[in-house]
């Protein structure tokens, strides 16, 4: 699936005068009809300076189409002929207004201009999506804000999203100022980032509760228009993508989602609801003392209206995939808290809305399977060892098994709730 970076790299930045020591694969993701494949690219100038560039090779027909028309790198891929778009980060073709904040003095003018006047700013990427968007946190002895980079045509909508969200009492950024170039000034919510306190989430006897309530709050938050479509919208591309990047397990991949699919297929048409869209715990900031109080709730950008489990099943397998992330690196008491935490929101959630609680597993697991594509895709031993262990999660997610004739599984993970995530 991986194009032929070997030659696309060199000749993308032959014109800039720089040359390609090397690189490696940094991500891979969905891009329109094809995908967006990222590198970190080591290079040497002319004079001799090395830099590495994080670059990105887009493969979807609009964007090598509109890369020609502007005046983009545009090549071809030597083992398909077929053209690609290569550009580098901050000069997102996507994002026209990223390249701007990137520099401190940029930034400086740009908060002057809307009476935020500060001094001698570090500016932080604290998230980047390529494409999609991009936060950079500016840090100043006058005051803590984050710029959000939007699409433009996104920036009134999403500011218009986080009044609504307001004026429902939910914990969300102050909007500053939006403007037509797809910026967004964006305020410091309070508290720590939950996903630091995983150990102390999974001790308190109130985070969960908080979530799920906040969950209900964001529910009757007036919005009209459709979520951002998730996993289980677009099961039949991430079917496509796992089955071409694990073609061994083809068969295994297409029970699962077939078994999904079918499930689905009974529910209730219109049976929606107002979701946040992309819940997990990088979005939630909770009090730093307190831990059981959720003071933040982040990237709304994702909120309309959705199914009434995604946003309990999209947190639950981010849990399951942060425990994953933990025990590769070690850290087994925070793996272990945070399938704590999955076990407690599905079995909240689900005594909250027994109506809908077989709407959860196959929520939940096609919400792993894309995340196990993400893993998949990359092409690494490793990167191959966690999409399995993943796709074992999702089949237990759906076919669980009684507690108490289980064996381990490969994550080494709890049941969740009545879904019996890791059996």
């Amino acid at each position: 699936m991986w194009p032929n970076s070997a030659e696309i790299l060199p000749a993308a930045f032959r014109g800039s005068g720089a040359r390609v020591l090397s690189f490696r694969p940094h991500s891979v993701e969905p891009s329109g009809g094809g995908y967006l494949f990222g590198y970190e690219v080591d290079t040497l100038d002319a004079d001799g300076t090395s830099s590495t560039v994080l670059t990105f090779i887009d493969t979807d027909p609009a964007s090598v189409e509109a890369g020609a028309r502007e005046g983009g790198s545009v090549v071809s891929d030597p083992a398909t002929g077929s053209p690609v778009r290569v550009w580098a980060y901050p000069s997102d073709p996507a994002l026209p207004a990223l390249a701007s904040v990137t520099y401190p003095d940029r930034v400086v003018d740009l908060l002057a201009r809307i009476g935020v006047p500060i001094s001698s700013p570090t500016l932080t990427v604290a998230a980047y999506r390529p494409g999609k968007r991009a936060v950079i946190k500016v840090e100043s002895p006058e005051a803590t804000l984050f710029i959000k980079v939007v699409r433009p045509t996104r920036a009134e909508p999403i500011a218009a999203q986080h009044r609504a969200f307001a004026q429902a009492g939910l914990p969300v950024p102050i909007v500053i100022a939006a403007q037509a170039d797809g910026l967004l000034v964006l305020q410091r919510v309070a508290g720590v980032p939950a996903g630091t306190r995983v150990l102390g989430l999974a001790a308190s006897t109130g985070f969960v509760s908080g979530v799920v309530a906040l969950a209900e709050a964001v529910s009757r938050v007036g919005l009209t228009q459709h979520a951002q479509a998730d996993a289980l919208e677009n099961g039949s591309w991430h079917r496509r993508s796992l089955t071409e990047s694990l073609p061994d397990r083809a068969s295994m991949i297409h029970g699962i989602y077939d078994e999904i699919e079918a499930r689905v297929s009974r529910w209730p048409k219109g049976e929606l609801r107002v979701v946040h869209g992309d819940l997990h715990l990088e979005q939630l900031f909770v009090d730093a003392v307190d831990v059981g109080v959720v003071t933040g709730l982040l990237d709304i950008d994702t909120a309309g209206l959705g199914h009434p489990a995604r946003d309990a099943g999209a947190l639950v397998a981010h849990l399951v995939v942060t425990a994953q992330w933990h025990r590769g690196n070690g850290d087994q008491a925070e793996a272990r808290a945070c399938e704590k935490i999955a076990d407690a929101v599905a079995d909240e959630w689900v005594a909250l809305h027994p109506e809908w609680a077989d709407r959860l597993p196959p929520t939940i697991a096609s919400q792993l399977l894309a995340h196990a594509g993400g893993q998949a895709t990359l092409g690494t031993p490793v990167g191959r060892e966690k999409a399995l262990q993943l796709i074992d999660a999702a089949e237990g997610a759906l076919w669980p098994r009684p507690a108490e004739h289980a064996e381990p599984a490969a994550l080494d993970g709890p049941s969740v709730g009545t879904v019996h995530l890791h059996p």
